[in-house]
């Protein structure tokens, strides 16, 4: 149900196709939270039943048809129910099938757990490097809107990029335990 108060809040400042909002979530939410193009559509259709929000096929002459969405005031409240709701958010859990498979490396080579932290460690360097096009983004999609909104886009922004550091750092160290543990050679 998260991924539908996504959409509703992209739509919130303003009308957009699922396209855009493809774009917006992996330009902007990716780092917590991908969405993958077919459950944005499904979803948007889910909404558009419920009446949360509305659809307007653009007729194209060069491209095909598109469809732009526009948020209701049902969706709208729903979407400010859902924001401010006192309900608590698991902040301790989330899912990676990386760590699930590193929980289990004693299983597997040395070796092999050392390339799987590298592999590790250079993706989240490669994130790293993806995520500086990300106050650009907001920028461009902030322009306007107020400061206000768009401090949160930074902050959350802010946390991704010490997040992935913090992955980074942490590979680096468990590859130095691994080496000090003489283990890397077995």
């Amino acid at each position: 149900m998260s991924l539908s108060f996504g959409i509703l809040g992209f739509l919130n400042y303003g009308p957009m196709s699922g396209y855009d909002l493809a774009k917006a979530f992996e330009s902007s939410l990716e780092f917590f939270w991908h969405a993958q193009n077919s459950h944005i559509y499904l979803e948007l259709k889910k909404l558009e039943q419920k009446g949360y929000i509305s659809g307007k096929t653009v007729v194209q002459s060069e491209r095909p048809n598109k469809k732009i969405y526009s948020i209701t005031d049902a969706g709208r409240k729903e979407f400010l129910h859902w924001l401010a709701e006192g309900g608590r958010e698991d902040v301790t859990h989330f899912k990676s099938v990386f760590l699930m498979k590193f929980f289990f490396s004693g299983n597997i080579t040395p070796a092999q757990s050392m390339d799987k932290l590298r592999r590790f460690r250079e993706e989240c360097e490669a994130y790293l490097k993806r995520m500086d096009s990300i106050p650009e983004s907001i920028e461009n999609y902030g322009s306007n809107k107020d400061d206000y909104e768009t401090l949160y886009w930074q902050l959350t922004a802010d946390f991704g990029h010490r997040f992935i550091k913090t992955c980074i750092e942490w590979a680096e160290r468990c590859m130095e335990r691994l080496k000090s543990a003489d283990v890397a050679e077995n």
